[in-house]
């Protein structure tokens, strides 16, 4: 059986790869992203089973990002996992209503998040 696909959408690249390194460590198979847009061409090639996405990134930001997808036929049905350090509730409802399927705030427990992946994958 194939490793489920996450694909990490983070501009801080210590971010991601410590994401990756513990993805795979739990038979994920991780892809990163380093900024929106090349976030939102990975997803349309690598057809990943959840994406984890930041918000607060450069040029194009998470929020632009999950609309983006939600839009794209081939895109809509991957659910996202935001992560960042917006804890305001502003931030998780406006999130949900752009189409995000969880809201995780930086920084995070590790299980936590492992468990909220599990679930939509």
């Amino acid at each position: 059986m194939a490793k489920p696909k996450v694909l990490i959408i983070d501009d801080e690249i210590d971010i991601s790869e410590t994401l990756a390194y513990i993805l795979r460590a739990k038979g994920f198979d991780p892809i990163i992203a380093s900024d929106g847009s090349e976030g939102i061409k990975r997803a349309a090639r690598e057809n990943p089973d959840i994406v984890l996405l930041d918000i607060k990134m450069p040029v194009m930001d998470g929020y632009e990002v999950c609309v983006t997808m939600k839009k794209e036929e081939n895109t809509r049905t991957i659910p996202i996992i935001m992560i960042t350090s917006n804890s305001d509730t502003d931030s998780v409802v406006k999130a949900h209503k752009l189409g995000a399927s969880d809201y995780i705030v930086k920084p995070f427990n590790i299980p936590t998040l492992l468990n909220k992946i599990r679930r939509f994958v």
